[in-house]
């Protein structure tokens, strides 16, 4: 129930403005990121996203709102998993949300995305560039970022005393 209210309430702004709101097709649609140690590097993926695209009268992207909780990620390590729950606090802060602020054209089937992530409790502006395509009646956004666990108030965890690089590395495929 609290993942339904947290969906309506991230959607909130969308609803007196919408021209065409479509829900993410949560089958296809997946987040992954990446992390280094010097002894090896990772991935973790969540293929149980929440969202809703807004569609102008062109049938544009207008906006963008997604939630993933945080215990969704699979690293293919439980035992690595578990740790980066403890580290992120999920029991305090289950879910990761983004929600775009600005989209803009930017060529050849690219956009612009300028937005809000919070994770961890903490909210931070971010841009990245993200290729659209359509093929019959879906449409992907696929793109990546990269962000600094230090700005959203996280500790790097550590293994055989040396910590994990800051830099988290995110790709993800969206498809509505």
């Amino acid at each position: 129930m609290k993942l339904f209210v947290y969906i309506i309430l991230a959607c909130l702004p969308f609803l007196s403005f919408s021209q065409t709101k479509i829900s993410v097709n949560k089958n296809k649609s997946s987040i992954t990121y990446g992390m280094n140690h010097i002894m090896h590097a990772w991935e973790g993926t969540s293929n149980q996203l929440n969202g809703i695209v807004q569609l102008n009268s062109n049938g544009q992207i207008e906006k963008i709102a997604i939630l993933a909780k945080v215990s969704s990620f699979d690293s293919k390590s439980s035992n690595r998993d578990g740790h980066m729950l403890e580290i992120v606090e999920s029991l305090k802060f289950p879910n990761i949300t983004f929600q775009s602020t600005s989209i803009t054209e930017a060529g050849n089937n690219k956009l612009l995305v300028k937005g809000m992530l919070e994770f961890h409790g903490v909210k931070k502006e971010i841009a990245f560039e993200t290729t659209t395509k359509k093929k019959d009646k879906e449409n992907t956004a696929n793109g990546n970022f990269i962000f600094l666990l230090e700005d959203f108030k996280i500790e790097r965890p550590s293994f055989m005393l040396t910590k994990v690089d800051n830099e988290v590395k995110v790709k993800f495929e969206i498809v509505w």
